[in-house]
């Protein structure tokens, strides 16, 4: 249990994984430095015995100085400096036997050591004789020149093997730097393969998740810090739908609020009707013929339901429900919602409908009726005392995104479409606050006047339709905002009158 833990904290860990690779590189270049300490200790050793063996040259090399200015000039003292050099030469290669059989043969060192001391005998017998016996002299300039030679090939030899080391320990350290550059690109792509792949993979699941094709976040492996960071990514994502959701309750209730007058004024017709009509059957009650008490029971009826159908057009609107498509058509359902909010629109202003009969989206009725609320209720709190909005549909091959700020993954998409759009002639949007109108709690209203949600709602429901909404606006003339909707699934046609239950007019 002891070693188990570290264990797994290396194979389940981003951590531990890096660290491992750290300490095989780190290994790697201890070991490395370890074998270039022992080759440079071998390449000291050697420039040591090279200086040695240069020391020794140069000592023979005085030698023959002196021993040229004694028979120049026939000093004492340049024959007794000769005596102490040919002595230094002795000592050196007696005091450094070891190092110099690294460099020559014991039989080499012993035809030195003769070559010396058959020298040494030759000089001080000059200094025996007086005069001195200068028919020697060439004897002793041959010993002189052998013993020149031996010493130059010595240091030659030392510095031959100074530069075969020198290029061993190059060609060594090229390929321990080739070695630890390759080490450092297997560890890289084995670290690349065990942690940037989960994040790569990380990457294209939220990339995913924006583009609105999942819904949370799978683990691309076992690691406890990608596992920690998807978990709380997905409760995240959780927190923001439920937030969302929230948010458009809220929008959806607003909403409703400010509907109720626009029913109240719808149910008053119905309900007037109903009204009149009971009050003419109690007064002609035991005069008018069964006909006439029929026509008035059915005008009843007919009033009633159409005040049944308002309510149940409000209560659909209002209830909470899952996101469902189906078949929608547009012109009654754009209907009622004006019928909804015409309790807002000034008495001279007009809503003028251009959708044809007949034109159906693949939609959720409620949350497209949600956008049409608040895109209409948006134009009328703009428009003047005799403001127009102007309201259209049709059928579009789109080949590029929609002009103006646009929004939504639908925004992308080309072929058969429903473009939806929504004008009105109020004082239109300024410039730098055009681009973010869809954002959320964006308001240009005063406190206590609105969230700023209504726009971020509508885009939230396009979106999540797989459409896209788009704005263009010349302050002062005129704003218009495009709905683009697909006309993907195969859906079943609305039955004929699907939606004029509803209270369309």
């Amino acid at each position: 249990m002891t070693f188990a833990v570290p264990g797994a904290f290396l194979r389940h860990s981003l951590g531990g994984k890096i660290t491992l690779g750290y300490y095989a590189v780190a290994a790697g270049i201890l070991v490395a430095s370890l074998f270039f300490v022992g080759e440079l200790r071998t390449l000291e050793a050697r420039v040591v015995l090279g200086q040695r063996a240069t020391d020794l040259f140069n000592t023979v090399l005085e030698i023959r100085r002196f021993e040229r200015n004694y028979f120049l000039h026939h000093q004492a003292a340049d024959l007794g400096e000769n005596a102490a050099y040919v002595r230094l030469a002795q000592t050196m290669l007696t005091d450094n036997r070891a190092d110099f059989l690294a460099i020559a043969t014991p039989t080499r060192l012993r035809e030195f050591h003769a070559l010396l001391g058959d020298y040494e005998r030759q000089m001080s017998a000059f200094a025996k004789v007086d005069p001195p016996p200068l028919e020697r002299e060439p004897q002793v300039r041959a010993l002189g020149q052998e013993l020149v030679a031996i010493a130059e090939d010595m240091a030659g030899s030392e510095r031959r093997q100074i530069q075969t080391t020198l290029a061993s320990f190059r060609a060594l350290l090229m390929g321990v730097i080739l070695s630890m550059a390759l080490l450092i690109v297997v560890i890289g792509r084995a670290l690349s393969q065990r942690v940037v792949r989960p994040l790569k993979e990380m990457e294209a699941s939220v990339a995913a998740i924006s583009a609105s094709r999942r819904e949370t976040l799978s683990a691309p492996s076992d690691d406890r810090e990608i596992v920690s960071i998807i978990t709380a990514f997905n409760h995240m994502l959780k927190e923001l739908d439920l937030r969302q959701k929230s948010l458009m309750r809220s929008e959806r209730l607003a909403s409703l609020g400010t509907m109720l007058s626009g029913v109240a004024h719808e149910l008053n017709n119905p309900l007037s009707n109903i009204s009149t009509s009971c009050q003419i059957l109690q007064e002609e009650a035991g005069e008018c013929d069964t006909a006439t008490q029929k026509m008035y029971l059915e005008q009843i009826d007919q009033q009633t339901v159409r005040a049944r159908n308002i309510v149940r057009s409000l209560l659909d609107f209002s209830r909470e429900r899952a996101f469902r498509k189906e078949a929608v058509l547009l012109k009654p359902l754009v209907a009622q919602t004006v019928g909804f909010v015409r309790g807002e629109v000034a008495a001279k202003s007009v809503v003028h409908l251009a959708i044809p009969e007949g034109l159906s989206v693949p939609a959720d009725a409620q949350r497209l009726q949600q956008v049409f609320v608040n895109l209409i209720r948006n134009a009328i709190e703009g428009l003047g005392p005799q403001g127009r909005i102007d309201i259209s549909a049709q059928n579009v091959y789109v080949r590029e995104p929609p002009p103006g700020t646009a929004l939504g993954e639908g925004c992308e998409t080309k072929g058969e479409m429903v473009e939806i759009l929504v004008s009105d002639n109020g004082p239109g949007i300024a410039a730098d606050i055009l681009p973010r109108i869809f954002d959320p709690f964006f308001t240009t209203k005063d406190v206590g006047h609105g969230m700023g949600l209504g726009l971020f709602v509508a885009y939230e429901i396009v979106d999540e339709h797989g459409g896209c909404i788009a704005v263009q606006s010349v302050p002062g003339e005129k704003t218009t905002f495009c709905i683009r909707l697909p006309r993907d699934g195969q859906l079943p046609a609305p039955a004929a009158g699907a939606n004029d239950d509803k209270g369309a007019r």
